[in-house]
């Protein structure tokens, strides 16, 4: 959401609204993006205060208005008439912000600095005290969460109630037990990084206690399961005889230890940290968004998976062996903290994170996580993971191409798109294209999990031609 044009924006939200969210639901799952949330609060914001109401006194000048009509006449007074209602107001900013984009592109193609200067032209006025309710841009890691006037903010002007419903749903982890992975936007900690790897709080340092039963809502407000759904059927369609192979106190504590991650460590129950991570900052202990600073939280996330060993390898005591050898295996956990302890073996089985969000990294294919964000709205490619069972039935057939060939070769001409009625960005009229997918084969998830992964992906259009 908000990386294409409005009307794009708005059809994908569409697309995902009847077929998710729909009187009847399709076998389709979405996770919320930091894109996403930041369409979100502005959609929260509006709905608050559209219909807010203060009293200002007014003079005879500037009576109030009654109705939004009245809030437009004569546009370039200064601060003109007062209005009733958070809606009005909206109103009234938004046309002079278009009205100063038209008669000045350049200047005011900075919606922060004019909202700047707007605030500054209020103190004084009737406007100020509207403008006090108007939420302005974060500091620090929150800089960027509430953008005036930029394509978050149209969005959730623009979406429909069943497509702000929609979205709301969505939630920000995805887990399938049954196949032992997440699907996340932006990351995952496998652990705390406060506190040691074996510290008993961490959710990999000891076995789960074993349950008989669990129930979706022990999932996490934050998160969804997605085990028993139909979308799952192609991946739950083995032959019966593998499924009565599996250890079924096994799986259960797989699934249990899946959601202790989500539940137990801290990081992974805030929505910033699983909608903006990038790395980790291990003297600190700290996330960041930022691609330059600390680890790739994916490095850390391997090496971790890399110490389960299973849950038998737990000591009697419960806690994970300890062991002096060094850490060069294992650079990324080394130095977490001083009082760290070396261990090469954990009580747990590895968890595989499929992700995006980090589009300079492009495709970060690692054993137990899938980077494949590859930079679609920069004019790169568009990357899927299709997982299926050999049983499964072929959606298509893929042809497997690792080398990378001459784009043009992949080109087909197709027939001219139909032009999305604009709204507030027009789509121009572009030759559009449609390119030949490649397919690459990846390991994914346990040796013996009869699951074939493929890597498709498809060259996209240049955005910049969009805009």
């Amino acid at each position: 959401m908000a990386k294409s044009t409005l009307s794009g924006s708005l059809a994908i939200l569409d697309f995902i609204t009847s077929h998710k969210c729909g009187t009847e639901p399709g076998p389709l799952y979405a996770v919320r993006g930091n894109h996403d949330q930041t369409i979100v609060q502005w959609r929260a914001w509006r709905d608050w205060f559209e219909p807010l109401q203060l009293s200002i006194p007014s003079t005879p000048a500037f009576a109030d208005s009654d109705s939004e009509s009245d809030a437009e006449v004569n546009p370039d007074a200064h601060p003109g008439r007062p209005v009733k209602t958070g809606r009005q107001f909206l109103k009234l900013i938004e046309r002079e912000w278009r009205r100063d984009v038209h008669r000045d592109p350049k200047g005011s193609a900075d919606p922060e600095e004019w909202a700047d200067v707007a605030r500054k032209r209020a103190m004084g006025t009737w406007r100020e005290e509207w403008w006090r309710r108007v939420p302005r841009p974060g500091k620090g890691h929150q800089n960027k969460d509430w953008p005036i006037f930029d394509d978050h903010y149209w969005l959730a002007r623009e979406m429909t109630p069943e497509q702000k419903a929609c979205l709301y749903s969505l939630p920000l982890v995805l887990h399938v037990p049954t196949e032992h992975f997440f699907v996340v936007h932006a990351g995952i900690l496998p652990y705390d990084p406060k506190h040691p790897l074996t510290d008993k709080r961490q959710p990999l340092a000891h076995p789960p206690k074993l349950r008989q039963s669990l129930t979706d809502s022990e999932e996490g407000q934050y998160a969804a399961a997605a085990s028993s759904s139909h979308s799952q059927s192609v991946l739950v369609s083995a032959p019966a005889a593998d499924a009565t192979q599996r250890n079924d106190t096994r799986e259960l504590l797989r699934t249990m230890q899946g959601r202790a991650l989500l539940a137990d460590i801290p990081g992974n129950r805030d929505p910033w940290v699983l909608l903006n991570m990038r790395g980790i900052r291990k003297k600190k202990a700290k996330v960041t968004r930022d691609n330059n600073k600390g680890t790739p939280w994916s490095k850390v996330w391997n090496e971790q998976m890399g110490l389960c060993k299973g849950f038998d390898s737990a000591s009697p005591s419960g806690v994970s062996p300890l062991h002096t050898r060094d850490m060069r295996a294992h650079p990324s956990l080394s130095g977490l903290r001083e009082d760290e302890d070396d261990t090469d073996v954990l009580p747990c089985e590895p968890v595989t994170v499929v992700y995006g969000h980090a589009a300079t990294r492009s495709l970060d294919i690692k054993r137990w996580s899938m980077g494949i964000d590859t930079g679609c709205i920069y004019g790169r490619r568009l990357t899927s993971l299709v997982l299926q069972r050999p049983n499964g039935s072929m959606a298509m057939h893929l042809v497997d191409r690792k080398d990378d060939e001459d784009e043009d070769e992949d080109f087909e001409p197709s027939a001219p798109r139909e032009r999305n009625t604009p709204s507030l960005r027009e789509e121009p009229d572009l030759p559009h294209k449609r390119w030949k997918p490649k397919a690459q084969k990846v390991q994914f998830g346990d040796v013996d999990s009869g699951v074939d992964a493929q890597l498709v992906s498809v060259r996209c259009p240049d955005m910049g031609d969009l805009l």
